[in-house]
């Protein structure tokens, strides 16, 4: 049976190609063109007629082919395939036609006319099918209707990897370009897929965009497994979207918003246009409908690790309120800042961050700078750094300038220094040994010089700054444990201050400084030193009493004062350990190191306010007959005169470290793991607590001979677990119930005990992570994660806001992070007037919480426990989906009160695509 099948097939195939003169046919080949007989050459074999093809058109049928010798066509039924240069069209019909060079592919039908199989187009790029579909082999264009596809490509990791778009009519060039009348497209390869771009018409280029007219991006969510009906969140009439992982130009997507001073906002309205490798520029733009609008740009640049940088700006008009009404109000802002960094060589590097800052100044919260908000200045800086002789000599010049946006106050200032290693006289090279006594000596030059100009309510001061030194040195080991480093300096400095509508001031100093640091008995440290000082000054003032009040008189003539001061420091260390036991086994801590740093200082000089040093004068208030000092120098650039010291000072410093043991082999004493715990094992060690307390007593004084107790703690050894600083002020004396100032009685004679607190705070951070159910661990792994410590350059309030406004917490989703809890705890107190004591009590707090593997919840707050009320309050939602992240915030109060709803597309080439709404005064980050 099989074999009578097979003769029949050949036969069938021999007859076919019998009308064609025993030639393949070709698609595009003429049936009724004669044969050349074989013996006859043709002029040129490889001549090529411009509508020949350049492949074979190979076609195959399953059940049957039927070949219709007139029209010269083909119908294949059952599986039929034709492949023609890598692609391929299969279906359960297919119908060639030589003379158009054309395959028609038609779907199936079931008994009630609906599509029952349908044709499949596959080539490099993807594989649609549609219930009808023409493919020209010359011209390479293709014609579907009712199509759908898959593309094989890897759009994005993680998720799916396929997109796949559908149409009513769809044309596929030969540049491989697709034109979608009615067509939809999406990434999704659900059956309901989570979301989709659509338009009436749709052009598809493959790697690089999709453009549509219009362009509705719709979603389809579901809740607990439930869908929701589809929503369109997005209406465009034109959108030119990139869809590859490359960077493309293209249109932004614009986001509503509304405000209660701007009302409704159209945000984010412009255009980014990818220029080449190096460079992009992005235009956008905000429109209010009360009026308000905003033009912003930003050009980057980027050449490898050789330069990068920026330049933005804004313009911005804003409109507050109607025309008529009381609170209407118009601003003006503008913004420009410019941002390079340039490496010239390994030698020489060039950073620049410069902001200027112009209009009324009003911010709104789609600033191009919303950090503006929070500290309420803005801050440029420029440096640039040269060094020789392998880092032996740096030169450094620096640029700051800050705008103070609040009282219009400007500071610059500028600075240049040239640091110069050691310079060995008799030595060929810095790191050559030493030949003999003379090459124990050492030169080292110093140079800097600062500018600093302010501008406050007119008045401009302006501070110049000029140092010089020069050390000499020789180092001498007498034997070991016995060494000794004498120096001698001369540092020469000169100042100039100028003010408006002011005297100007100069000053120049010279001092003599000598030292000699030393090591005795291995262990023992004294450094004995000696300073003379020059100073210099361009006047100085007489006051005398004229009319029952104080007149001070400026003398604009030279004048000179000398001090000497004598110092002497002691210090040594001494070392405690013990091993921990149990706890190696528990946590892997093998021994406690406790390091004692005792340090004794000795200050000695005469009382310069005496008499014998025309630094001070007197005058005789005729009133009280009470004779009056004052200092002479105390208008000019060196008023400090320092009065008669015997001081004694101590400080105790407690270092504590642990020794853990550390997969990492340790190279702090050379070896590894002593005990053979395991091939490459070490140890590693962490400062557990460092605890210092110190204070003096000045034998020359007549009054409060005692300094205050100062103790300061930290501890970063659990980091960023645990950490935590403190520190405190106490005084021995009491104070005056009356006023408040301070009184020479010690407190215990006051009856107030032995110390009386002065200021203190404690600033403590808690970060903790772990699975529901399960014993708390610590947030080792979540080093990204910033912390809630707050930074000195900031207040605590600013700190916190400057946190929500810079961190898009919308986008903190980990399905990974069952639940998460940072706590920071800022205290300050200060009673240095105890009539009016001050302190600040805040307590600032982030969570996290997974209710399942893709739903979770966020508060983010911080509370004044000193005025019970919350700071910046944030509630916030996440739902994860295949293919976006949908988040939700809530401030429900403060300045900043509003909320705010994201969705954020997941893969890979679109991650640039985050639809945002809100409305209040809740601030956007910028992404």
């Amino acid at each position: 049976m099989k074999f009578t099948k097979s003769i029949k097939l050949l036969t069938l195939l021999l007859l076919v190609q019998s009308f064609e003169g025993i030639v393949p046919l070709r698609a595009g080949e003429s049936a009724s063109k004669p044969q050349k007989a074989q013996g006859d050459a043709p002029p040129d074999s490889l001549s090529k007629k411009p509508d020949d093809l350049d492949s074979t058109v190979v076609y195959t049928a399953k059940d049957s082919l039927i070949y219709n010798i007139n029209k010269r066509t083909a119908d294949l039924f059952g599986k039929a395939k034709v492949n023609y240069r890598g692609s391929r069209i299969e279906g359960p019909r297919i119908t060639i036609e030589q003379a158009k060079s054309t395959a028609r592919a038609m779907a199936s039908r079931d008994s009630l006319g609906h599509p029952a199989e349908l044709p499949v187009y596959t080539d490099k790029d993807g594989s649609f099918s549609a219930e009808t579909m023409t493919y020209n082999y010359k011209t390479r264009i293709g014609t579907a209707s009712d199509m759908s596809s898959k593309s094989d490509r890897d759009i994005y990791s993680g998720g799916s990897d396929q997109a796949i778009y559908s149409g009513k009519n769809v044309r596929y060039m030969p540049s491989g370009e697709i034109y979608i009348e009615d067509g939809v497209y999406t990434t999704c390869d659900l059956e309901e897929p989570h979301y989709w771009f659509a338009g009436k018409h749709m052009k598809i280029i493959p790697d690089d965009r999709l453009i549509s007219r219009p362009f509705v991006m719709y979603i389809h969510p579901e809740i607990f497994h439930m869908r929701l009906p589809a929503l369109p969140v997005l209406y465009l009439p034109y959108m030119s979207a990139p869809i590859s992982n490359k960077r493309a130009s293209g249109f932004l997507f614009p986001r509503i918003g509304s405000s209660g001073d701007l009302g409704t906002t159209l945000s984010n309205l412009g255009y980014f246009w990818a220029i080449n490798d190096y460079a992009d520029l992005r235009l956008e733009g905000d429109i209010s409908f009360k009026g308000s609008w905003r033009l912003g740009e930003r050009f980057r640049y980027q050449n490898g690790d050789l330069y990068s940088g920026s330049i933005s700006g804004e313009y911005e008009k804003i409109i507050l309120n109607s025309q008529g009404d009381p609170d209407y109000a118009r601003y003006n802002n503008r913004d420009l800042r410019i941002e390079h960094h340039q490496q010239f060589d390994p030698t020489a590097r060039l950073d620049a961050n410069l902001q200027y800052l112009g209009g009324d100044r009003y911010y709104s919260n789609t600033s191009i700078d919303p950090e503006n908000l929070v500290t309420d200045q803005a801050t440029s800086y420029a440096s640039f750094s040269k060094s020789w002789d392998e880092n032996n000599r740096v030169l450094m010049v620096g640029y700051q300038r800050v705008d103070n946006l609040s009282t219009d106050e400007l500071t610059q200032t500028a600075t240049a220094s040239l640091y110069q290693n050691r310079i060995y006289l008799f030595r060929p090279r810095l790191a050559s040994p030493e030949v003999d006594w003379r090459s124990r000596f050492f030169l080292q030059p110093t140079l800097s010089g600062s500018g600093q100009f302010d501008d406050a309510d007119g008045v401009k001061t302006d501070f110049y700054t000029g140092n010089a030194g020069l050390e000499l040195g020789y180092l001498q080991d007498f034997s070991p444990g016995y060494r000794a480093l004498f120096t001698q300096g001369i540092n020469v400095q000169a100042l100039r201050k100028t003010v408006t509508e002011q005297n100007d001031l100069n000053a120049t100093s010279i001092q003599l400084p000598f030292k000699i640091q030393t090591t005795l008995f291995k262990y023992l440290n004294l450094t004995p030193a000696v300073t003379f000082s020059q100073y210099r000054v361009n006047s100085t003032v007489s006051k005398e009493y004229v009319g029952g009040e104080e007149v001070t008189n400026t003398i604009n003539e030279p004048a000179t004062y000398a001090t000497t001061v004598f110092s002497l420091d002691a210090q040594t260390r001494l070392y405690g350990v013990m091993n921990t036991g149990f706890l190696d086994k528990l946590t892997g801590l093998t021994a406690i190191r406790h390091t004692f740093i005792p340090t004794v200082s000795f200050i000695y000089n005469p009382d310069y306010r005496g008499s014998g040093y025309d630094i001070y004068d007197s005058y005789l208030n005729p009133d009280t007959g009470e004779t009056v000092r004052y200092n002479r120098f105390g208008e000019s650039l060196y008023a400090d005169v320092p009065e008669k010291r015997t001081f004694v000072g101590i400080s105790l410093q407690n270092l504590f470290h642990g020794k853990f043991r550390s997969n990492e082999v340790s190279n702090e004493n050379g070896d590894g793991d002593s005990s053979g715990a395991g091939a490459g094992a070490g140890y590693k060690t962490v400062q557990l607590l460092s605890l210092t307390a110190s204070s003096g007593y000045n034998f020359a004084a007549d009054s409060f001979p005692v300094a205050p107790l100062v103790l300061t703690a930290s501890s970063n050894a659990l980091s960023p677990a645990l950490m935590f600083s403190a520190g405190a002020t106490y005084d021995f004396y009491t104070y005056d119930p009356a006023t408040g100032d301070r009184v020479d009685k010690l407190a215990m004679d006051d009856g107030k005990g032995l110390l009386r607190f002065v200021n203190g705070f404690l600033n403590m951070s808690v970060s903790m992570s772990g699975h529901l159910h399960t014993p708390v661990a610590s947030d080792e792994n979540q080093g990204s994660e910033a912390s809630l410590v707050r930074k000195k350059a900031l207040p605590v309030e600013q700190a916190i806001y400057k946190e929500r406004f810079n961190t898009d917490e919308l986008t903190k989703f980990s399905s990974s992070l069952p639940w998460s809890l940072r706590m920071s705890i800022y205290l300050i107190s200060d009673k240095s007037n105890p009539l009016e004591a001050s302190s600040t009590a805040l307590l600032n707090s982030a969570a996290q919480l997974a209710l399942s593997k893709n739903w979770q919840v966020g508060l983010n707050t911080g509370y004044d426990m000193t005025n019970n009320e919350f700071v910046y309050p944030a509630l916030m939602i996440f739902r994860d989906l295949h293919d976006f992240q949908f988040s939700a915030q809530w401030v429900p109060s403060g300045e900043h009160k509003g909320y705010l709803f994201q969705i954020a597309m997941k893969p890979a080439n679109l991650k640039y695509l985050k639809l945002k709404a809100g409305g209040g005064n809740i601030v956007q980050p910028l992404d």
